[in-house]
């Protein structure tokens, strides 16, 4: 049996779910994250890495088509990893037929950004955002941003989903990101790869912030009880 967690965590994209799903899915959201999968079984990884690689090395589509073919051609070890290797295949699939969706305008590098989770109402959220990005205001200043990949063939965010999920990215990229320029809300957001859609941080942010400091008093109080 995995060894659960032992103090309240959620990651961003869950959190984002969390905040529209019914009970029942609140509470699935609340036990995998307790008690969550060996790394071994995520599908996502070798797809977010390449995603990565494209957006920041020049948008060269040969990247993710370089990519889509080692993952295809690769031996799998299990019939879970011979799924695994086709899921992200088809994420980089997707990727390059909504690759205009993604803003051009800005410079992306990794996001090298101190891991520590943001603490919300005694509940850790990780964020880990993948792409740093940047660009030069009319005004010659440099301004900032973040951007989340988000994985799920059969469950794709919802514009509330979205708008949440893009919140939060704001406010970490706020307390994160002071020493490279004003964060712009355009610059911030959470791409549904397999949907091609970005969703962006919405200008309005207070109503959402207020739903997200909820929705994590409720993941406390209802940790220990599952």
């Amino acid at each position: 049996m995995t060894t659960p967690r032992e103090t309240p965590c959620v990651s961003v994209n869950k959190l984002g779910q969390y905040l529209v799903g019914t009970p029942s899915l609140r509470k699935r959201i609340i036990l995998g994250q307790k008690y969550p999968v060996d790394p071994q079984y995520l599908r996502y990884p070798a797809a977010a890495q390449a995603i990565t690689e494209y957006l920041c090395e020049g948008r060269d589509e040969v990247i993710l088509r370089y990519h889509q073919r080692r993952l295809l051609n690769a031996r799998p070890e299990s019939d879970f990893d011979a799924h695994r290797l086709a899921l992200c295949a088809e994420a980089l699939q997707r990727c390059l037929v909504a690759r205009d969706g993604l803003s051009a305008r800005a410079v992306a590098s990794p996001a090298d950004l101190e891991p520590r989770p943001m603490q919300v109402a005694g509940v850790a959220v990780n964020v880990r955002p993948e792409v740093l990005l940047r660009t030069v205001d009319g005004q010659g200043q440099m301004r900032s941003g973040l951007l989340k990949l988000y994985f799920s063939k059969h469950t794709p965010l919802d514009e509330r989903a979205g708008q949440y999920i893009a919140t939060v990215l704001q406010r970490f990229a706020e307390q994160r990101l002071e020493q490279r320029g004003p964060v712009d809300p355009n610059l911030v957001g959470v791409f549904d790869v397999f949907a091609g859609r970005l969703h962006v941080a919405p200008r309005a942010q207070q109503r959402r912030l207020q739903d997200v400091q909820l929705a994590c008093e409720e993941i406390a109080e209802r940790w220990h009880l599952n």
